[in-house]
């Protein structure tokens, strides 16, 4: 009987034993394996971190966007899972690892997502440059371009009020008139017709280099004079500005136009540059030559210049005076009111944008000038008007031809496109010095996948030769 009792009692602390070290075992087996997998995860973040310095060096020193060189795209699983041994073999594998294969997967290059994946580079990459006094700064010369809709406004209101005043006096006045003057307008028109780059940059020599677009949209709009001898062609070129003539959202857009300002090159900047020379102009313009480009630019900067002005010469009474006497007189005999009124108009605003014109030829010769003008400003005459000839007036403070480029950016339309055009400057100045550069094949995000495989501890912490292993699975995204 006592016999018995002490075999059960054997028995039961032998369970008791077993159970134990059955604990033991799978706590340590436990322990085992998160260490296992905590130094696998180590040599694998090692490997990413292998990976990630294979940027495009020459993407990345121009313009400061980083992404996976193409040339090491093509063999990164096999560099992957080699570096993985190499790592298990340096550090005295004690888990005995076997690697297994490695995938990537998830791709996405800098052209992808319309644009984003760039948009997002830049936007990383300029988030601590605009600095509040360059916010400060930025925002009076954006508000002067959101002043000029409402002066158009006015212009236009003030021109029908004087017209519609005219025809009611027309059967009470008729205007006597000096001898017959030579109308300036059509000496200006003549000049306009010869082109923007003519008419601001002379002589001066114009790079016309081809632009390879491959990721913008080419713009196929062209730009016309304006026929100063028609009222309603001026008054259907005012209403075309007045539907560009916005600066919405600008502060969305501050980035990347402070990212185009720094790393593209454009007419006044003095740094010296091989290849296109008229970077941000294309931004602006999406041609595929440097001097339409330009001309484009030289257009549009006008039109907005000629608002201002217009604004200035129908607050100067002198002005309206001259017109007066100066559209009777062209008018001749037939210079009765309603007539005469149009034709002041017209002289007046043909005087804005020759103004204009003088303005932009100080911007493109990297002199500043007044963002709203007083009659002291103010340079060309009706004399000088068929000519252009006129003392020029530059400031020290004031809006250069670099301000006018920004205000030009954001107001763009489709704000996609001066990203579509960024990635077209940056391959084709890349390809200068790398000859088959691609940029949608410089890998801005990735998942890479890694197979390992665990042998386990086994009972009691013994390695038995028929232990089985643990398959790992290790992934993580990688974005630049």
């Amino acid at each position: 009987m006592i016999r018995d009792e002490q075999g059960s009692m054997s028995a039961f602390l032998a369970m008791l034993f077993l159970v134990f070290l059955l604990l033991i075992s799978v706590c340590v087996e436990g322990i085992y394996m998160y260490t296992a997998r905590g130094k696998a995860m180590g040599i694998y973040m090692s490997g990413l971190s292998h990976t990630k310095g294979n940027y495009q060096k020459e993407l990345a020193d121009m313009y400061h966007i980083y992404a996976m060189d193409p040339r090491y795209h093509k063999k990164i699983e096999t560099d992957f899972s080699d570096r993985m041994k190499e790592s298990l073999d340096q550090n005295g594998d004690p888990f005995r690892f076997q690697t297994g294969s490695t995938k990537i997967s998830d791709i996405l290059d800098l052209s992808a997502q319309k644009g984003e994946v760039l948009k997002y580079q830049i936007r990383q990459q300029m988030q601590y440059e605009a600095a509040g006094d360059i916010l400060k700064n930025l925002t009076k010369k954006i508000k002067a371009g959101e002043d000029q809709k409402n002066e158009l406004s006015g212009i236009k209101d003030q021109i029908q009020k004087e017209e519609e005043e005219a025809e009611e006096t027309e059967n009470e006045k008729t205007l006597t008139s000096e001898p017959v003057k030579k109308d300036p307008r059509k000496g200006f028109m003549k000049l306009l017709k010869e082109g923007s780059v003519p008419l601001i940059m002379g002589e001066k020599k114009v790079s016309d280099l081809p632009i390879n677009i491959v990721y913008g949209k080419k713009d196929t709009t062209k730009q016309s004079a304006w026929n100063f001898m028609n009222r309603k062609d001026v008054e259907k070129e005012l209403d075309e500005f007045e539907k560009t003539a916005s600066t919405d959202s600008f502060a969305s857009e501050l980035p990347v136009v402070l990212y185009a300002t720094k790393y593209f090159h454009f007419l006044t900047d003095t740094t010296k540059k091989d290849g296109i020379k008229y970077e941000i102009e294309y931004l602006i313009a999406g041609k595929d030559s440097e001097k339409e480009n330009l001309g484009m630019v030289f257009w549009r900067m006008i039109a907005l210049r000629f608002v201002m002005n217009a604004a200035c010469v129908y607050q100067d009474p002198a002005k309206e005076k001259e017109a007066v006497l100066l559209a009777a007189s062209i008018l001749g005999v037939t210079g009765f009111p309603p007539a005469v009124a149009v034709a002041k108009n017209l002289l007046l605003l043909a005087l804005a944008y020759g103004e204009s014109v003088i303005d932009v030829r100080n911007l493109a010769d990297g002199k500043k000038i007044p963002a709203v003008k007083t009659s002291s400003d103010w340079q060309l005459s009706f004399a000088g008007l068929a000519t252009l000839n006129c003392k020029r007036k530059p400031v020290k403070q004031g809006m250069s031809y670099e301000d006018y480029l920004l205000l030009l950016l954001i107001s763009q339309k489709d704000k996609r496109q001066k990203y579509f055009r960024m990635m077209d400057l940056m391959e084709q100045n890349i390809r200068r010095k790398v000859s088959d550069f691609k940029l949608d094949q410089c890998i801005s995000s990735y998942k890479i996948t890694q197979n390992l495989k665990l042998k386990k501890l086994g009972f009691g912490g013994m390695i038995l030769p028929f232990a089985t292993y643990t398959d790992l699975k290790m992934y993580r995204y990688v974005t630049y």
